[in-house]
């Protein structure tokens, strides 16, 4: 697979009807727990290859921790909370590199496997498809909130959950179904940038419903109060030119649309036809599955990519 369309991890044929994943992802805390961190950036790295339909099985532990000034106990909580993910995704840890660095950064590369024919790519996008996102959105609100003095524990507490979450058990109920068409996850370009990558890459146009998305309690209270981090600002300027709105919108809930995303869920393509049977293998594992748009055939609307209502 080329580099054309921003897949999520990299597939390389290795024989037969093999492929490896290879991806790595790693960043400064986004929390004050560094168990909490450790968990977080693990979970994220991890999501490229459950994004890309595949499983991982090894990973390599990349850390830059300024060594002199941070006690050890710290680094030590960080390593922990990402060595229990990893074990929770039935990964084996390799090893790694470590580096002294002015700032903790920390994150994982990752292997995965997957056969052949059964990659998700950002490409298969066809018109008719219904969209679906796995978990609810907002981290990024909540993570830049954490230095004030109205972000609700409540809210806190479920964005990290959200963050720490594996995509594993989404991606496997969705590979099980043998229904999906397309999968990407949801990170720092938002749900706005991610599905605008889809739709380029598979020459459709899509539209999605404002008021069915799943939001973190709290959150849009947060925005009201003008939090609103930069890197949603810049998504919103840079995917301005791929939406449209049919109607009036919630300006609170649309900065949700943009929202820079940390260890987001998955957005599925699924076939009208065949939607049922994805919410239905979902509801058996009492995982969560939002509808939230539909595909439509290019140059609808004027050739925009993005049709918000």
């Amino acid at each position: 697979m080329g580099f054309g369309y921003k897949d999520d991890a990299g597939v390389y044929k290795i024989g037969g009807d093999k492929c490896l994943i290879q991806t790595v992802d790693f960043f400064t805390p986004v929390v004050d727990d560094p168990y909490t961190f450790g968990q977080i950036a693990a979970a994220n790295a991890l999501s490229d290859v459950y994004a890309m339909g595949g499983k991982p099985i090894t990973a390599l532990n990349i850390a830059c921790f300024p060594i002199n000034d941070v006690d050890k106990e710290v680094f030590n909580l960080i390593l922990s909370g990402g060595l229990d993910k990893i074990n929770e995704a039935g990964v084996a840890l390799l090893g790694g590199h470590s580096i002294d660095d002015k700032e903790i950064k920390y994150g994982l590369s990752v292997t995965g496997i997957c056969g052949i024919d059964y990659i998700y790519s950002n490409q298969g996008v066809k018109p008719g498809d219904i969209l679906y996102l796995t978990k609810s959105l907002g981290t990024g609100f909540a993570v830049s909130a954490i230095c004030t003095d109205f972000l609700p524990e409540e809210t806190l507490d479920e964005a990290s959950k959200s963050m720490s979450k594996l995509n594993k058990y989404a991606s496997e109920i969705a590979v099980s179904t043998g229904v999906v068409n397309a999968a990407t996850d949801v990170t720092g370009f938002g749900l706005v940038g991610h599905l605008s990558e889809m739709m380029t890459a598979s020459g459709v146009s899509c539209e999605i419903y404002l008021q069915s998305f799943p939001v973190i309690k709290g959150v849009l209270e947060l925005i009201k109060k003008g939090i609103n981090p930069a890197g949603t600002k810049r998504n919103r300027k840079y995917f301005a030119p791929y939406t449209s709105f049919k109607n009036e919108v919630d300006e609170n809930l649309l900065w949700t649309a943009f929202g820079a995303e940390t260890s987001g869920g998955l957005i599925l393509s699924v076939p009208y036809d065949k939607s049922a049977a994805l919410e239905d293998a979902f509801a058996k594992k009492s995982e969560p599955l939002y509808k939230i748009g539909r595909v439509l055939e290019k140059g609808v609307h004027n050739g925009i990519y993005i049709n918000i209502i």
